[in-house]
């Protein structure tokens, strides 16, 4: 049975030898090769080991539990383990500049030439790379959360800034965390305005993205 690079040499090397000798027995050789190759079955690939979660025993006293999905804005209306009154406080702590932008002065519109005029443009590439290094980042974690270290781990590889709370050491800080995820599960990350419960590069990235832009316009 031929697979892989060995079977196409041996064609090449067919394909060579009728090109030469105008065989139609050659020809029919491709032919036959080419048909084995569609059916033999690949062979089978050395399964690459799935990365070890640095994990440890979580504490009995923990507050805490691992979050394995993300939540944001939109999914908390879902979350059927939170309480109406539970949903109406993550919701308020949640991103407070949804509704409304705030206003530039108190009670106050601004003018023409009074203050910092709207982009005429969309920001460029670059631009957003830099606003995003300057966007408020702040995670609230445990030292046994697998999933926090990944967290982590990412925002360390993308050099983003940010502030790290552990909940079960820093009494202040897990008021705050609780008051912006019931659910008590970390990690629990606050980007600008919008707060994400548990960690996915991609709800994390647009995150850092919207808050970027919103710095630039």
């Amino acid at each position: 049975m031929l697979t892989g690079t060995r079977a196409w040499s041996r064609v090449m090397a067919i394909v060579v030898l009728g090109a030469l000798g105008g065989c139609d027995q050659v020809l029919a050789r491709i032919d036959e090769l080419a048909d084995q190759q569609a059916t033999d079955p690949a062979p089978a690939e050395t399964p690459t080991p799935a990365e070890e979660e640095e994990v440890a025993q979580r504490p009995a006293d923990s507050i805490a539990r691992s979050e394995t999905e993300v939540i944001t804005f939109r999914n908390i209306l879902r979350n059927e383990e939170m309480s109406r009154e539970e949903r109406i406080q993550a919701l308020l702590k949640l991103d407070p500049a949804a509704l409304q932008a705030p206003n530039s002065g108190a009670g106050s519109q601004p003018t023409q030439g009074s203050g910092p005029q709207a982009r005429d443009r969309a920001p460029k590439d670059w631009e957003i790379a830099n606003a995003r290094r300057r966007v408020p980042v702040v995670m609230y974690s445990t030292t046994w959360c697998g999933v926090c270290n990944k967290a982590r781990r990412y925002f360390e590889e993308q050099r983003i800034s940010f502030v790290e709370y552990d909940v079960d050491k820093n009494a202040s800080a897990r008021a705050e965390y609780l008051s912006l995820n019931p659910r008590r599960t970390v990690p629990t990350i606050k980007v600008g305005n919008e707060v994400i419960v548990g960690f996915s590069e991609g709800a994390v990235g647009r995150a850092l993205d919207d808050a970027a832009r919103a710095r630039l316009n």
